[in-house]
C-alpha cells in the first residue's frame, strides 16, 4: 500500500509516495510521469520549494520554418518557367521578372526575397546593372545574389564577382547542383568558381 507524503514539509519532485516493507523499511515510490517531466523541463522547483507546471510560454519555442522565396530575373520566360519548377518542387516560393529592371521595382518595393538567380544579358536593365545597384543600396547589399548565363568568359565571371556576386553559372545548368549552391549561398557562401553546366 502506498502512502502518500503529508506534512509542512514539500514533496519530493518524482516522489509519488512512500510504502513500508514487510520488515519495516521504508521505501519511497518514484512518480515516473514526473521524473519524465522534469527530465524534459516541463516542471521546475522554485527557491521556495513550490513545484511549477512550465506552460507553453516558457516551453522552448518551436521554430516555424518559412519556405525560402527566390527571385529570378530572367528575359527570356522559358528559362523563368523551368528555373521556377525546379526551385517550387524542391520548397522555395518562387518570384519572377523579366528583366534587371523589373527585378529592381520589386525589390525596391519590398518584395521579401532570400536570393535571387540573374541573368547577364537583358533589356532595359541587364544583370550587372542591378546586381551594381544592389551593392549600393544598404537594405539590398546582403540579398545573395548569382549570376546564371550563356556568358561562360573568365572576364565575365570576374566582372560579377568583383561587383559583388555570390554565384555565377553558366547555361545550361544541373538542376542538382543549382540548388546545393543555392542552400549554401543562404548560408553566406559564395559560390559557382567552376561551371555548373549540363553534359
Amino acid at each position: 500500500m502506498i502512502k502518500p507524503l503529508e506534512g509542512p514539509v514539500p514533496k519530493p519532485i518524482g516522489i509519488a509516495g512512500a510504502t513500508v516493507l514487510g520488515d519495516g523499511q521504508i521505501v519511497a515510490i518514484a512518480d515516473v510521469l514526473e521524473l519524465i517531466d522534469l527530465a524534459m523541463g516541463r516542471i521546475r522547483r522554485d527557491a521556495s520549494g513550490k513545484i511549477w507546471q512550465m506552460g507553453s510560454a516558457t516551453a522552448e519555442p518551436v521554430v516555424q520554418k518559412s519556405e525560402p522565396t527566390v527571385l529570378i530575373v530572367d528575359d527570356s520566360i522559358t528559362v523563368r518557367s523551368l528555373l521556377s519548377l525546379t526551385f517550387e518542387k524542391s520548397g522555395y516560393r518562387v518570384e519572377e521578372a523579366r528583366d534587371g529592371k523589373e527585378a529592381w521595382e520589386k525589390l525596391k518595393s519590398g518584395l521579401p526575397c532570400d536570393i535571387v538567380f540573374c541573368d547577364i544579358e537583358m533589356p532595359r536593365m541587364d544583370g550587372l546593372e542591378l546586381l551594381s545597384r544592389m551593392q549600393k543600396d544598404p537594405a539590398l547589399t546582403n540579398l545573395p545574389i548569382a549570376m546564371l548565363t550563356s556568358r561562360g568568359a573568365d572576364r565575365h565571371r570576374q566582372m560579377a564577382f568583383n561587383l559583388g556576386a555570390r554565384g555565377y553559372f553558366t547555361k545550361p545548368y544541373l538542376e542538382e547542383q543549382l540548388l546545393e549552391a543555392a542552400g549554401r549561398m543562404l548560408q553566406g557562401e559564395v559560390v559557382g568558381n567552376t561551371v555548373v553546366a549540363a553534359g
